[in-house]
């Protein structure tokens, strides 16, 4: 419900298939800032189209449409006024805020470097390609963006207690890379 509330309120509507690339982004986040990536709680392979894809947060998304909390229309989703209740009920809880401080830094990143730029580096990620061009079910696996992600945060002099100046520069070293 928390990356709906945020893309909703950056984008003003988003497509599912954001949600799962904003998790996907967040877990590495979450990785990056000393947490073991299997407290994360879902693990993502690659669609045909090249997304990240979680079964969990598929589940979740469902469950949240079938309670009136998203609303979908055509191929974009926006959050109801029920949908913000709930996510206000529950983003203060302390069991959420490890993951609310990645989702955030994730979602801050879309506003600090253009969406469009945002959105083409994920998608551009070593691991996603990878499994896009096997076109099998194996697992993304955040383990193995974690070393160059570290690299480029100490390079640039950036501790892990800020997520957002590590965050767009793995966003900019990715869109520099593909150049």
């Amino acid at each position: 419900m928390s990356l709906a509330h945020k893309l909703d309120n950056l984008l003003d509507g988003f497509k599912l298939e954001e949600i799962h690339l904003f998790s996907y982004f967040s877990s590495i986040l979450f990785l990056y800032k000393g947490n073991p990536v299997a407290d994360w709680g879902y693990k993502f392979t690659v669609t045909k189209e090249g997304y990240p894809f979680s079964n969990e947060v598929y589940e979740a998304i469902n469950r949240h449409q079938q309670l009136g909390w998203i609303d979908t229309k055509e191929a974009f989703c926006t959050i109801t006024g029920r949908g913000t209740d709930e996510f206000n009920k529950f983003r203060g809880l302390s069991s959420f805020s490890k993951r609310e401080e990645c989702l955030n830094a994730a979602c801050t990143t879309s506003i600090l470097v253009p969406y469009s730029q945002t959105l083409r580096a994920l998608l551009r990620d070593e691991e996603i390609m990878k499994l896009k061009d096997l076109r099998n079910e194996s697992w993304l696996d955040q383990q193995n963006i974690y070393p160059k992600f570290e690299e480029i945060s100490k390079v640039v002099g950036v501790s892990s207690e800020d997520l957002i100046i590590p965050a767009v520069t793995w966003i900019n070293y990715i869109n520099e890379e593909a150049s």
